[in-house]
């Protein structure tokens, strides 16, 4: 028995833990497959059979018609940096005309809604950016540089995850993207499948809202 799945690192944290030590009650030395939730490689990975699912921030409009998406819940952002940012005082977009960042750009990825976003309000996009596909080098360079970015508002506030990192209370922010099971259309899940998406999915359905 073998699943394969990807996850965001909020994910990993909020329930992964709680959900591997019930699925391994039922199923005793589980062969699990486990990578990062980035939708430029987990929809390939879905449509050839590489993966079993997802669980990822997605706008589900924008997905291919051969992808499924089950919305679980609601992620709110927030703009971060190291502590004792000289920034750690701005409230406004203004006020980080000027920020160096680092962002995860990929599809569906909160680094990339902000930047669409920003464009839509007529504020333009940083000058000095960073793209980073890694939340551990993303978080490496928050918390040792003055590179600012964004990400799951919860994520940044993780005691161990968010160590040495503080959030920016600017406004506003963009809309909450949706956490959602990402599957491939028509294509019923292994049982063992079945059984840990159904478990991830109570688990975060039943944990404090994520906004």
């Amino acid at each position: 028995m073998r699943v394969s799945i990807a996850v965001t690192p909020l994910v990993g944290i909020r329930v992964l833990p709680q959900v591997l030590l019930e699925f391994e009650r039922s199923h005793p030395a589980p062969r699990i497959n486990l990578s990062e939730g980035f939708l430029t490689t987990l929809i390939p990975q879905l449509i050839d059979g590489r993966l079993d699912f997802a669980v990822a921030l997605a706008d589900a409009a924008s997905l291919p018609f051969e992808i499924a998406f089950e919305a679980i819940g609601p992620v709110a952002s927030a703009v971060a940096g190291r502590r004792d940012h000289p920034l750690a005082g701005a409230r406004s977009w203004s006020d980080l005309r000027n920020a160096k960042w680092v962002l995860n750009l990929t599809a569906g990825s909160q680094g990339n809604n902000l930047l669409n976003w920003l464009d839509a309000q007529g504020i333009g996009e940083p000058r000095d950016t960073i793209r980073c596909d890694s939340p551990l080098l993303m978080l490496e360079l928050m918390q040792r540089t003055d590179r600012l970015s964004i990400g799951p508002a919860l994520l940044f506030s993780d005691p161990l995850i968010g160590q040495g990192i503080q959030r920016i209370n600017v406004q506003p922010l963009p809309q909450p993207m949706e956490l959602g099971l990402i599957t491939l259309r028509g294509i019923p899940l292994p049982r063992a499948a079945r059984q840990l998406a159904g478990m991830i999915v109570r688990h975060l359905r039943n944990s404090p809202p994520m906004v």
